[in-house]
Order: structure tokens, then C-alpha cells, then sequence
């Protein structure tokens, strides 16, 4: 990248946030203080008006507009690529939200590249192979992402995935996520008075508050830490034959892979789990194919429940 090139990059970047320090830029292009100190220098003299001094960051003065800036090619392609995606993986609202943005990006395309665009839309197919949750009724993304944005409680009607059973719950979002073909949401339910995460697909209703959260969160990192990798897992290890690793495929991340090494036609798994007795009976479902390494106490728990099902089966 070439220093008009990155010029213009710190520009849009100025555009897009409301400070960004000169740290940020420097470590995202790779160049010193010192430089991005000379390119901010250079945009003034330019005549944008930027606030801010070193190590305090920099923001656009406010009421500024600047000409709709063109993509290029290549960014354009990757936002379409985007459009196919997010059509798969999220609910109608957010989707109809991307494609009314989408629309504006091509507004702005040269005429050459909207019929480039508009052409290689019919070369881009994604099918549905995630096995994604059954619709539900309203759409959930946006309230919660609003929830998170102004710290609002929300009002959930949940389904239980276990039990189906039924219940109204109160809660203060904190985190939504993808994982494993399915939205979850990390949030402080006021019924079990703790956090807990909610799978998207089970919310039946959702309505949005006015009232403010009432307990103090910590910073989402600390909190997944604390909930998600406690000290009371147990580290597991398995020899999976390759075969028995394309078979379980996303399910190894659900149940808490954190390493995976080849080894020959071996894979060495190492996990951390909270339940050995909820892995043990998703370890079965390709036992034949994979060895326990570690610990003792899962083989313990594996051959009792084999001991089990060939009791009921007599």
C-alpha cells in the first residue's frame, strides 16, 4: 500500500468512528507513530477538519460530510459475498437491514461495475447446509443488538431445549453469537438470577423495555472467561480417527475442543469440559473410531454406560 492509498484508508476510517487513535491506525497498516503523525498532518492541510492531538486520538469535526466515497472492485465483490451469507444466517430484519445498506453501496458503483456486480450476482450460490433453526415467530437480532447498544432490559418468552418447557424471563443481554449453525445470546436472566445463554431459535417472543439494567456487568472478555473456562473443567484428550473427525464436524467445538493435532490418521484432541458425564455420552456416538487418552475417570464413566445399554438390551 502506498502512502495515498493509506491516506485515504485512515479517511474512511475517520469517517466510520467517532475517535480512532493513532495507535489503532499505525498497528493496522503496519507503519510507525511517527508516520501516521505525518499523514493526519497532511489530510489537514488537505482541508478536513480533524479534532484531536497525539495520543488522544482523532475524530472528523462534527457536522462534516464528505462526498460518497467509490469502492473498489474488490471491495464491492466481498460485500456481496457478505449479502449471500448473512441471507442464510441471520433473521429477516437484520437481512432486510444489510440489503437496504447493500442498495447504497451499489448506488454509488460506476456504471461499469453495477452491470459487473449485477452479472456476477448469478454466479454466487450458497445453499442451506447448516441445518439452520426452524423459523420463529417475530424477528429477535435487532432488539437484542439494541438492548446491548442502550442497556435496556428485554422481555423473553423461551422454550427449554431439554425439558420444552415453557417460561417468561427478564434479561440483560451482553453478547450475541454464532457458533455452530445457530445465534445465542449471553445475557443476566432476573429468573434464575445468573447469567445463562439463550438459544435464538427457542425465543417465541420478545419484546423490548424502557427500564435500565439493573446489575453491574463486567466486560463481555472477562465474563465468557469466567462462565465459559472456570477452573472446575476437566481437560480431556482423545485419538480420533480422521474418519470419526469429518463425522462429528462442528460438534467438537460444542463440546469444548480447544487444540487439534494430526497424527498420521489420528487426530490428538484435547478438550475442556465441565460435564464428563454429557461428554461421555456424545463420545459414544463414535467411540469405535477414537481412544481415551485422559483422564481415568471419563473411561470410568464411558464403560458404565456401555455396562447400561447392554443391560437393557438383555
Amino acid at each position: 500500500m502506498n502512502r495515498l492509498e493509506r491516506i485515504s484508508a485512515i479517511l474512511v476510517k475517520l469517517q466510520s468512528r467517532p475517535v480512532v487513535t493513532a495507535k489503532e491506525i499505525a498497528e493496522q497498516f503496519h507503519v510507525s507513530l511517527r508516520t501516521i503523525y505525518r499523514d493526519i498532518r497532511s489530510l489537514e492541510e488537505s482541508g478536513i477538519p480533524i479534532s484531536g492531538e497525539a495520543g488522544m486520538g482523532y475524530s472528523l469535526v462534527d457536522g462534516f460530510k464528505l462526498p460518497p466515497l467509490m469502492f473498489t472492485t474488490e471491495e464491492a465483490i466481498s460485500f456481496l459475498m457478505a449479502e449471500k451469507l448473512i441471507s442464510h444466517h441471520t433473521d429477516d430484519d437484520t437481512y432486510d437491514a444489510f440489503r437496504g445498506g447493500m442498495d447504497k453501496i451499489r448506488a454509488v458503483l460506476k456504471a461499469v461495475e453495477k452491470d459487473f456486480m449485477h452479472s456476477l450476482d448469478e454466479f454466487i450460490y450458497i445453499p442451506n447446509v447448516y441445518n439452520m433453526p426452524p423459523p420463529v415467530p417475530g424477528n429477535v437480532i435487532q432488539p437484542l443488538i439494541k438492548s446491548l447498544i442502550h442497556k435496556k432490559r428485554v422481555k423473553i418468552t423461551y422454550r427449554a431445549g431439554y425439558s420444552e418447557e415453557i417460561t417468561s424471563r427478564t434479561i440483560e443481554p451482553q453478547g450475541i453469537f454464532f457458533m455452530a449453525s445457530y445465534w445465542y445470546i449471553l445475557a443476566w436472566c432476573k429468573l434464575r438470577n445468573n447469567y445463562r445463554t439463550f438459544h435464538l431459535g427457542r425465543i417465541l417472543h420478545i419484546a423490548t423495555t424502557e427500564n435500565d439494567f439493573e446489575v453491574k456487568h463486567p466486560p463481555l472478555e472477562e465474563l465468557v472467561q469466567t462462565i465459559y473456562c472456570n477452573e472446575n473443567n476437566t481437560e480431556v484428550t482423545l485419538r480420533v480417527h480422521k474418519d470419526a473427525v469429518k463425522m462429528i464436524g462442528v460438534g467438537k467445538y460444542m463440546n469444548g475442543l480447544t487444540n487439534e493435532q494430526p497424527d498420521g490418521d489420528y487426530f490428538i484432541q484435547q478438550y475442556e469440559v465441565y460435564s464428563l458425564e454429557k461428554f461421555a455420552r456424545w463420545y459414544l456416538s463414535f467411540a469405535d473410531q477414537a481412544e481415551i487418552i485422559e483422564p481415568q475417570e471419563l473411561k470410568t464413566i464411558v464403560g458404565k454406560l456401555i455396562a447400561s445399554i447392554l443391560l437393557n438390551d438383555t
